[in-house]
């Protein structure tokens, strides 16, 4: 459908402190199917991010880089899941883990948009000083969101949508991210008392709850930017 988003203010419509204290609400409605959407998706990465990083060790580039995107791509799928609890907890709604893994047909979408994603924060990070990483968590970020309210007929179209979702807001975006990402360096902290057993559990944990707090923040920020364009029509 046609956007309204030429005309529409530059402000979020939200302050910084209701996004911040939503998300900690939300999390604390639904600590445990988030938690546990959160150890999944974090320990699938984790199974293709150790033998990457070995890789790289041993200066076998890129192939550490493919064996890594191949883990984003599996893992980003499976956070649709946890990208769908976020934003029930969001809005208030809650729903099970079992619900949140019934859309089959969503996954794909999430698995194409998720390659396109997570290949240009990847080779961002790799190369042109992070600039491509930066340009697509700006850009493409609420992808995952839109999929989970339903409104994409694929994956391309969910990463068009995120682009109109966040018009005019980029710099408002980034301080946001900014501030997400702190918050989830909180939660590696366990990593600053030594490499054992403990604290790395400690870490992905850790890391699972703040990464939980910042998806509903999304999900609050996405619902305040969404209110204010018109959205293709629900198709799931």
């Amino acid at each position: 459908m046609a956007t309204t988003a030429d005309k529409r203010p530059t402000d979020f419509g939200i302050g910084i402190g209701e996004i911040f204290v939503k998300g900690f609400e939300g999390y604390r409605r639904a600590f445990g199917p988030l938690t546990l959407a959160g150890l999944i998706t974090i320990g699938v990465y984790a199974i293709f991010r150790v033998p990457a990083n070995n890789l790289y060790i041993d200066d076998r580039v890129f192939t550490s880089i493919g064996v890594d995107l191949i883990g984003l791509l599996v893992s980003g799928t499976i956070a649709h899941a946890w990208f769908r609890l976020a934003l029930a907890a969001a809005d208030g709604e809650p729903i099970t883990l079992s619900e949140a893994f019934s859309r089959k047909r969503s996954f794909y979408h999430q698995a194409v948009a998720s390659f396109w994603f997570w290949a240009g924060v990847l080779l961002g990070l790799r190369y042109l000083l992070g600039i491509p990483s930066i340009v697509a968590v700006l850009f493409y970020a609420f992808f995952g969101y839109v999929i989970a309210d339903g409104r994409a007929r694929g994956g391309m179209d969910a990463l068009g949508t995120s682009v109109r979702v966040g018009h005019r807001r980029r710099i408002g975006l980034f301080a946001i991210a900014s501030l997400l990402t702190i918050v989830n360096m909180v939660g590696l902290l366990p990593l600053g008392f030594g490499d054992s057993p403990l604290a790395m559990v400690g870490a992905v944990i850790g890391f699972a709850i703040t990464s939980s707090i910042s998806l509903i923040a999304g999900a609050v920020v996405y619902r305040a930017l969404s209110a204010q364009i018109t959205l293709p029509e629900r198709v799931q």
